[in-house]
């Protein structure tokens, strides 16, 4: 069985954030993610985004074992082991998770543990009895209204849900988007960076504001009270 990996992009000493971004991959399957696997291949742009934000901020990108979710959840196991890494080398430390379809499947599991406050699922793999981040989190899920792979409508209903229980969740909605993200590319990884950005300002020591324009509006709007569908 191959092993687990994390790659670290930035790790500053005194790191204030810490960034672990997650690939997709499938329902099933056993065979390794290699470095060059298009679905691991894909989150290197948003990790090196992520790396240029101004401020202390760490990022690391969690390779999973093999390709697949399994029945026996195998990613969410890797993901643990993968915030344990992360929570030893940065103790205390607020942790974001950044993750793409099964990896937004992950993140949405995992968001539960200690030291996370911010879960971005990027066209993610929504399941409707799968365990959600509770208080204290907040969920960001980010789909393409293009996307055949993954339902845009699971999305809906899970941020509708969340939001019914008192939790901090937000749909937005890309326009004319699909699920490799490749369609308006910029604009998602746009989105992930100002989010990490507007959540830790004062963990960053910026100022919190949005950048001007349409992005910036939609990332207010989720910091200042979320949304059920934000457009863009």
């Amino acid at each position: 069985m191959p092993l687990a990996s994390l790659f670290w992009d930035a790790r500053p000493a005194d790191a204030t954030v810490v960034a672990l971004v997650m690939h997709g991959g499938a329902v099933d399957g056993h065979e390794p993610n290699r470095v060059w696997s298009h679905n691991v291949a894909r989150l290197v742009p948003f990790a090196r985004a992520l790396a240029r934000v101004p401020g202390p901020i760490a990022v690391a990108r969690l390779r999973f074992r093999v390709r697949g979710w399994n029945a026996e959840a195998m990613p969410v196991e890797d993901a643990r082991w993968a915030l344990a890494q992360v929570r030893t080398a940065y103790p205390g430390v607020p942790i974001a998770l950044v993750g793409h379809s099964m990896g937004g499947r992950v993140a949405m599991f995992t968001g539960g543990e200690p030291d996370v406050r911010l879960v971005i699922g990027l066209a993610p793999w929504v399941e409707p009895r799968d365990r959600r981040p509770g208080p204290g989190r907040r969920t960001v899920l980010i789909h393409g209204d293009r996307d055949v792979i993954c339902s845009l409508g699971r999305s809906r209903r899970a941020v509708e849900q969340m939001q019914a229980d008192g939790l901090d969740a937000s749909l937005v909605r890309v326009a004319r988007s699909d699920h490799a993200m490749l369609v308006r590319a910029r604009l998602w990884t746009a989105l992930v960076t100002d989010l990490v950005q507007a959540t830790f300002a004062s963990e960053l020591g910026g100022s919190g504001e949005p950048r001007p324009g349409p992005i910036g509006a939609v990332v207010a709007q989720v910091v200042h009270g979320g949304g059920v569908t934000i457009e863009i």
